[in-house]
């Protein structure tokens, strides 16, 4: 039902052609309401525990992924553990994720993550800590989404990394001050626009 009504929203607001099949259309004024819809994520500025960490972030990363997938599924544990609780769901995010991609733009900004859920002893797992951190000192910063299946289902893997995708990479960079256009034009260029046939380069 609810692919149903998304459908048929799309439909009703223009941005829908529905002979032979479907086909997205006005697709530049879509992605502009699209962005605009977007509500601020919750950004939490972390650093590092150890000076020289954030070289090695990536491997403690891999190291915690590693242990998630190891674990049984969700819905196995619930039945198995219904009161152990879940280790929240991570993945590269931001600018991090726009290199690891292939699209690396902008240069010397923190490293941004995406969390499930805040989890203090997972971040001092990942080597981070929120004590006494703020936007002068922030090593990296650990985002909370709305709506973490859209993040974490549609993310992809990178060197056995969580990485999120292309289209929230975008989404995410496009307002962000630095130089977060300029990244967003890089992606739009080289993926949005073969991806939805726009113009606009």
């Amino acid at each position: 039902m609810s692919a149903f009504r998304f459908v048929r929203q799309l439909s009703q607001d223009g941005f829908l052609e529905e002979s032979d099949g479907l086909r997205l259309v006005q697709v530049e004024d879509l992605l502009e309401r699209w962005l605009a819809s977007q509500k601020r994520v919750r950004e939490i500025p972390v650093h590092w525990i150890l000076r020289g960490q954030k070289n090695s972030l990536h491997s403690v990363v891999r190291s915690y992924v590693a242990k998630m997938r190891s674990r049984p599924s969700r819905s196995r544990r619930a039945q198995e553990e219904p009161l152990r609780k879940e280790l929240p769901r991570i993945c590269v995010a931001v600018f991090e994720a726009a290199e690891m991609l292939g699209f690396k733009f902008v240069h010397g900004v923190p490293q941004h993550f995406y969390m499930e859920y805040l989890d203090p002893a997972v971040l001092y797992e990942l080597g981070l800590s929120m004590q006494n951190a703020n936007d002068k000192v922030a090593g990296a910063y650990i985002r909370i989404p709305e709506n973490p299946e859209s993040i974490f289902r549609a993310a992809v893997e990178r060197d056995g990394l969580p990485v999120s995708d292309v289209l929230q990479v975008w989404l995410d960079v496009s307002r962000h001050p630095a130089r977060g256009k300029a990244q967003a034009d890089v992606i739009r260029k080289k993926v949005l626009s073969h991806l939805f046939r726009i113009g606009r380069a």
